[in-house]
C-alpha cells in the first residue's frame, strides 16, 4: 500500500521529478516498486528524454543498419499492436526532441513510423523540436510527425556542409515553414547560405499569420516589407535577428518592447538609428485591442552584431543611447594577414562604459598577436570602475608598455574603494606578454588592483600562466 504522501498527486510529482533530475537510476527502481508509481515516474523520465533513437530502442525488432556508410538505427518491419502501443505511450510523454547528427535514423524507419501513425502526429505533447540543418533532408517528408498542437519552439542549428540544395528539398522546406503551428513562440530557422531568398515568400507568409504568441524570431531568410511591419507590431516579441536593412516606409513609432537584438549582417546596422528615434507608443495587432508599451531604449538589454573593423564609425554612438544594455557583443576577429582591426582608444572605452554602466558582458573581439592597438590597461580599469556587474570581457589592450602603464595607474592616486567589479576571468585571446623578474609582481599587483576578484586569463601558457599563478598567491 502506498504511503499517504504518495497518494497526493502533486507531492508524488515533486518527488518523482526530483529523483529524475538528480538520480535517474533510483527513479527507475522507484517506478518498479509499484504499479501506481510506474505511470508518474515513466512520464517524468520520458519528459526529460530528447533522443528519438532511445525511443525506437523500446521496440524489440529495432536493428542497427548501415546506410550511406554510417551506422543508423532502423525498423525493418511494422511493429506489433502491443509494441506500437508501448512506443506511442512513451512518445506521448516526450517534450523535447533533438534530431542531431549523432542520432542517425534510417529513412525506412520514418516510413514505418509515418505509415503506423495515420493521425500524423506521433508526439502530441512535444514542445521543442531541434534539428541539425545537415540532417534536415531525412525528416523533411515526415515533419508532420513532430508538429504537435503543443509545439512552442523550433530550432535549426549547425553550419551547413551542403553547397547546393536540390529543388525538391527547397520545396519541402517551404512546406514546413508554411505548416509551422500557430502555437509557436520561438523560431530559430537557419537556411543554407545563399538560399534564404528562395524561402522569403513562405517565411514572410508565416510571419504575417503570427499572432501575439511569437516571442523570439531568428532566421537568415529575408522578409517582405509587410512581414517586417507585422513583426514590429507583435506586442510579445522580445528577441529578433535582423538580416536586412530597414525599409524606407517604416515609421519609428511601432517597435515592440524588444529585449534582445542580433544583427546578422552589417547591412542591418541602420536599424540602430531608427531604434534611437523610438518613443513610447501603442502596438496594434490586427483586430486585437491596442497595447501600450515603453520606449525600446528602456527595454533593450542585448545587442549583437558582426563587424570587420572596430572604430568610432562601426561602434556607432546610437549604441550609447541604450543605457539598460547588459550585453554588447561585436562579432569580429583579427587575422595575421590583415593585422589588428581594433582602433578604439582609452577615451573611447571610457565613453562606452560610462554610458552603459549595467553591462554584464562586453565583447569587442579578443586580443590579437599584432599587439598594435591604442588601448591600454587603463581601458580595463574604466570597465571595472563603471560596470560593477561585469562578468565577461573581451577587449584589446596593448601589452608592450604594460609595466609602465600599470605603474602609472598604481601611482595615480586612484582609490581601491572605487574598484568593486567582480570579474574573475579576463579573456586575453592571442595577446603576447613578455615580463620578467620583479615586473611580473608589478603586473600581477596591477591586475589585482583593476579586478580584485580576478583568478584567470583563459590562457595557461607562457607568461600569462606565470601571471595567473601570481594573482592566485
Amino acid at each position: 500500500m502506498l504511503h499517504p504522501v504518495f497518494q497526493i498527486d502533486e507531492l508524488l510529482r515533486l518527488v518523482v521529478d526530483e529523483l529524475v533530475e538528480t538520480r535517474q537510476q533510483a527513479a527507475i527502481s522507484f517506478a518498479l516498486t509499484c504499479r501506481s508509481l510506474e505511470e508518474p515516474t515513466l512520464s517524468s523520465l520520458w519528459k526529460h528524454q530528447d533522443s528519438l533513437t532511445d525511443l525506437l530502442k523500446v521496440l524489440p525488432n529495432h536493428t542497427w543498419v548501415h546506410e550511406d556508410g554510417v551506422e543508423a538505427i532502423g525498423i525493418e518491419q511494422d511493429p506489433s499492436a502491443e509494441d506500437w502501443t508501448r512506443l506511442r505511450r512513451y512518445a506521448s510523454w516526450m517534450r523535447r526532441i533533438d534530431l542531431g547528427p549523432d542520432r542517425k535514423i534510417s529513412r525506412r524507419t520514418f516510413f514505418v513510423l509515418s505509415r503506423n501513425c495515420p493521425g500524423g502526429v506521433l508526439f502530441p505533447k512535444l514542445e521543442w523540436l531541434l534539428w541539425d540543418i545537415n540532417e534536415a533532408c531525412i525528416i523533411l517528408t515526415f515533419f508532420r510527425l513532430f508538429f504537435s498542437p503543443s509545439l512552442k519552439r523550433v530550432t535549426s542549428y549547425g553550419h551547413s556542409t551542403v553547397s547546393v540544395i536540390p529543388q525538391d528539398m527547397l520545396e519541402d522546406l517551404a512546406q514546413i515553414i508554411l505548416s509551422f503551428p500557430a502555437s509557436l513562440e520561438d523560431l530559430s530557422f537557419t537556411c543554407v547560405q545563399g538560399y534564404g531568398g528562395f524561402l522569403s515568400d513562405e517565411m514572410s507568409s508565416f510571419v504575417c499569420r503570427r499572432g501575439s504568441s511569437l516571442r523570439q524570431f531568428s532566421s537568415n531568410v529575408p522578409l517582405s516589407e509587410a512581414a517586417i511591419c507585422h513583426l514590429m507590431q507583435l506586442p510579445s516579441l522580445r528577441s529578433w535577428t535582423i538580416v536586412q536593412k530597414p525599409p524606407q516606409t517604416i515609421p519609428t513609432s511601432i517597435f515592440p518592447p524588444l529585449e534582445q537584438l542580433h544583427f546578422d549582417k552589417p547591412v542591418a546596422l541602420p536599424w540602430l538609428h531608427l531604434l534611437t528615434l523610438h518613443r513610447r507608443g501603442v502596438l496594434r495587432n490586427g483586430s486585437a485591442s491596442a497595447t501600450s508599451h515603453t520606449n525600446i531604449r528602456e527595454t533593450l538589454t542585448s545587442i549583437t552584431y558582426p563587424c570587420s573593423t572596430i572604430d568610432n564609425s562601426t561602434l556607432p554612438s546610437s549604441v550609447l543611447n541604450f543605457r539598460n544594455l547588459t550585453v554588447l557583443c561585436v562579432e569580429t576577429h583579427c587575422s595575421d594577414a590583415e593585422g589588428c582591426n581594433f582602433h578604439l582608444t582609452d577615451n573611447d572605452t571610457e565613453n562606452l562604459v560610462t554610458a552603459l554602466p549595467r553591462l554584464e558582458k562586453l565583447q569587442l573581439g579578443q586580443g590579437c598577436r599584432s599587439n598594435s592597438c591604442n588601448t591600454t590597461v587603463a581601458s580595463l580599469l574604466m570597465a571595472s570602475v563603471y560596470c560593477l556587474s561585469l562578468r565577461a570581457l573581451d577587449i584589446h589592450f596593448n601589452t608592450r608598455t604594460i609595466v609602465g602603464d600599470i605603474q602609472r595607474l598604481l601611482g595615480g592616486g586612484f582609490g581601491r574603494d572605487k574598484v568593486k567589479c567582480k570579474l574573475w576571468k579576463l579573456t586575453v585571446g592571442y595577446l603576447p606578454l613578455r615580463v620578467y623578474g620583479e615586473d611580473i609582481e608589478t603586473v600581477a599587483t596591477g591586475f589585482k588592483f583593476i579586478f580584485p576578484h580576478l583568478r584567470d586569463f583563459g590562457d595557461y601558457s607562457g607568461f600569462w600562466y606565470k601571471l595567473r599563478c601570481k594573482i592566485r598567491d
